[in-house]
């Protein structure tokens, strides 16, 4: 009898960790820090996120995304763009928060899977991609620095926020958004 309910428990407890159960966990969690982000940039306690139907152009650096409209009670304030991008063996989600104007705001490494190049993460090295808020595109090795055993995750991120930023410039100017 304890040896079923062992392996009772031990099947339940493996059942936990299944890859659905990953995602909804992952999910779970870019929320939460979803808004806790969007909270700290504009400074504001209530707002809605509303899912948009738009589509971004896809790319070999922007394999998913969601785009969020921020509304508080009287507008909207901007978006939030969760997208996913390939690392070296796997992919990782980002945040980008942008204003009404499309000017970003934050940019965020939400889930990194990698055993290297987490880096990336760093606030201090995010922020580059706020500095050169006047630049048309990012360019590694120009406006955007190398990290050393990072190479392709900085490459990655930097051509998906390119094609993110293009895709939404294009929109803004077909009045889409």
């Amino acid at each position: 009898m304890k040896k079923i309910l062992f392996l009772f428990i031990l099947s339940l407890s493996l059942s936990a960790w299944t890859p659905a159960s990953r995602s909804e966990r992952e999910s779970k969690y870019i929320l939460k820090e979803t808004k806790k982000a969007i909270s700290s940039t504009f400074k504001i306690e209530r707002f809605l996120l509303e899912q948009e139907t738009i589509l971004l152009t896809s790319s070999a650096f922007l394999t998913e995304h969601s785009i969020f409209k921020i509304n508080t009670e009287t507008d909207s304030i901007g978006y939030a763009i969760v997208a996913t991008a390939p690392s070296k063996t796997d992919s990782f989600e980002y945040l980008l928060l942008l204003d009404s104007s499309l000017s970003l705001k934050k940019v965020k490494v939400l889930i990194y899977r990698e055993d290297y190049g987490g880096e990336i993460s760093s606030k201090r090295w995010l922020s580059q991609f706020l500095k050169s808020a006047n630049v048309d595109t990012y360019v590694y090795g120009d406006n955007i620095s190398a990290i050393s055993g990072a190479t392709i995750s900085v490459k990655s991120i930097t051509a998906s926020i390119n094609d993110v930023m293009d895709s939404l410039r294009t929109l803004q100017s077909q009045n889409k958004i």
